[in-house]
């Protein structure tokens, strides 16, 4: 990384960095500073990004996210974050990508550790299919905007389906003290603004997409330094722009340039919205009213004396600020309220405008916007059954972060790591996620059921999750039920640790990822003495080790069915064992019932086709043919209506 003393005010460096055709590749990483396995895992990756020529072979790009919760660096300066995150659908931190492509493979695919040289080396092999320069800003008048010029010429004749030109402007951070809940307090190449043809704008511009070979052309881009760049830079300070040409269809990254250090001058009237409060929280009543309050921020130099508010469904509110809000200070503002008709997760944007009354003048924009989240549940009852795949989106069910710092919710997610297999149970697509090891110890969530009209006699809740093992720290999962919007939750069922593990446990950076119906357990939990009225809960609290997955809930009247009504106690054993041609599996049934027996290997593969017989109540003894199998530990799981069943065997 080239390092230069930071001028504030001073004559504009004239020099352009030019890049020669040797690709220069661009790592992007999505950290945080509230995030406990980013500042483990970082200084590793400092420390081979700064080996001996890699500033030759690639530049690092760092976002600060907020997984697992939003942290100061990531507040002052979220829409590019955002972005950038939608963009590769970041699904946790430290996650990092090389030209567009996540680092390492499998399960721990993103996962920055799986860094290597041999991949800067190969990304930055061979010749690259554009040279980028970048020109140092040009301010103009008082310091309110300024331009670059970018540079792109051609290699060869190539014609592309959606080429883009990305802009951003980056800075290395030093803080005294830790700003977030980490421990880091050095932060290098930190996105802080992205600029397009009109001004932030972190989609980029839409660029040639057909080039004859040695074609140049240039592009000029446009925009303001944000009023916090520099305040807590690393000395010697680091401020530069870097453009990059990217393929959006495959995401591929063809070239990068970049600037040295640069100078930077402020604008005199900019205004920020900083923060908005008065929306998280449960509510438990359609339409919900909701009062926001804003924190309004002045970011110019200039005493902030009017503005206007741009809130949702096209309403509008002025503002009038008497005392001024002085250059760098905020002021709390309530607004109207606002009436929400719809249950789910809402996030509720007001954005604010013109300045004293002046518009076209807050060169900014990307910092007028600020969201918050409502999670809001339906209040009418639904009678029973109730279910839910989690194939299909659907509002009634709501995942929520509950209150306080170390709340994070449970993720909807599509359950692949290839785009091809999938792992959700019986090969569904979707399914529940905690991040456990990705959050850290500490963090717990919610994900809440509709509102459930409960009928006198039994009753109970079923699903299937997937867990294992990782370490000695151990995760928690809980079912719970509140009658007074979250206020309170009474516990009906807990696991934890080994209780909780049906799938072979982990070990080092390998996460679980369930692998075949074997990798997944059903669970009942009795809700009969439930009042009824109730929403129900899925709690998840971290202790660090592991991933877990929900799929297939389901709520129902009638009393449990588990395998303990199916399956004689201890009877279950299977011989010889070890084994050499064939296993013989030894269950007594209390009746009669259909049984699928199905063999997985250590990993959780399937490896012999499963086997489903109708068995008669009584003492039941199938043999398994294991003779194709290698030899090795294997598992063999018995699955009935009322569960399943597992027990390890051996074949020789």
């Amino acid at each position: 990384m080239m390092k230069k003393t930071l001028l504030f005010g001073g004559l504009l460096l004239s020099a352009i960095v030019s890049q020669a055709q040797q690709r220069l590749a661009l790592y992007e990483e999505f950290s945080g500073e509230n995030c406990g396995p980013c500042a483990a895992l970082n200084p590793a990756l400092m420390t081979l990004l700064g080996q001996t020529g890699n500033d030759a072979k690639i530049v690092l790009l760092k976002y600060q996210s907020p997984i697992p919760s939003a942290g100061p660096i990531y507040n002052i300066n979220k829409v590019f974050t955002d972005n950038r995150m939608d963009y590769y659908q970041i699904p946790f931190a430290p996650h990092g990508s090389i030209n567009g492509t996540d680092v390492g493979t499998g399960a721990n695919q993103g996962n920055i550790n799986q860094t290597t040289q041999a991949m800067i080396d190969a990304a930055s092999t061979g010749t690259a299919a554009f040279t980028v320069t970048v020109s140092n800003p040009t301010y103009l008048g008082s310091g309110q905007s300024f331009t670059s010029t970018i540079t792109v010429k051609s290699t060869n004749a190539a014609t592309y389906a959606n080429l883009k030109l990305r802009v951003a402007l980056v800075e290395s951070l030093h803080y005294a003290t830790a700003p977030g809940t980490n421990g880091e307090t050095d932060f290098h190449n930190v996105v802080r603004q992205m600029y397009g043809t009109n001004g932030a704008n972190a989609d980029g511009q839409t660029i040639n997409l057909t080039w004859t070979a040695n074609q140049t052309q240039t592009y000029t881009i446009s925009g303001a330094v944000p009023s916090y760049v520099g305040l807590n830079s690393a000395t010697p300070a680091s401020v530069f722009l870097v453009a990059w040409v990217q393929k959006d269809d495959t995401k591929e990254v063809l070239q990068v340039g970049k600037t040295a250090n640069i100078t930077v001058q402020k604008p005199p009237l900019d205004v920020a919205l900083t923060a908005i409060s008065g929306v998280a929280g449960l509510k438990c009543a359609l339409p919900a009213a909701i009062t926001p309050t804003i924190t309004v921020k002045n970011v110019g130099t200039t005493a902030l004396t009017s503005a206007r508010v741009y809130g949702p469904n096209g309403s509008t509110q002025d503002l009038t600020f008497n005392p001024a809000i002085a250059a760098g200070a905020t002021k709390d503002v309530a607004l109207n309220a606002v009436n929400i008709t719809t249950a789910g997760v809402q996030n509720i944007i007001d954005s604010i405008a013109l300045p004293n009354g002046t518009a076209n003048i807050d060169y900014n924009a990307y910092d007028n916007s600020a969201s918050g989240t409502a999670y809001i549940l339906n209040s009418a009852p639904t009678a029973l059954p109730i279910a839910y795949d989690l194939e299909a989106t659907n509002t009634n069910w709501v995942g929520y972060p509950g209150t306080g710092a170390n709340g994070y919710p449970f993720v909807r997610v599509e359950a692949t790591t290839d785009g091809s297999t999938y792992f959700g149970y019986n090969g569904s697509h979707t399914c529940l996620w905690y991040p456990n090891a990705q959050l850290g110890s500490g963090y717990n969530g919610y994900y809440i059921t509709p509102k459930a009209d409960l009928p006198t006699g039994a009753k109970k809740l079923e699903f299937y999750a997937s867990y294992a093992l990782r370490g000695t720290a151990g995760d928690k999962l809980e079912v719970l039920y509140t009658t007074d919007c979250g206020a309170n939750w009474t516990q009906l069922w807990t696991k934890s640790n080994a209780d909780l593990a049906n799938a072979p446990a982990t070990s080092g950076t390998t996460l679980h990822i369930p692998s075949g119906n074997a990798s997944w357990k059903k669970w009942s939990v009795d809700i009969t003495n439930v009042p009824t009225g109730a929403y129900f809960a899925f709690k998840a609290t971290s202790g660090g080790a592991n991933n877990l997955f929900i799929d297939n809930i389901n709520i129902s009247a009638g009393a449990i069915t588990g395998i303990g009504d199916i399956i004689a106690d201890g009877s279950f054993n299977v011989y010889p064992n070890p084994t050499s041609d064939n296993l013989n599996v030894n269950i007594d049934l209390k009746k009669a019932s259909s049984v699928t027996f199905t063999v997985y290997n250590v990993l959780g593969q399937q490896v012999l086709a499963p086997m489903t017989k109708t068995l008669n109540a009584g003492a039941n003894t199938t043999s398994v043919n294991t003779n194709g199998l290698a030899a090795g530990m294997y598992y063999m799981n018995v699955a009935t209506e009322g569960g399943s069943i597992q027990q390890k065997f051996t074949k020789q």
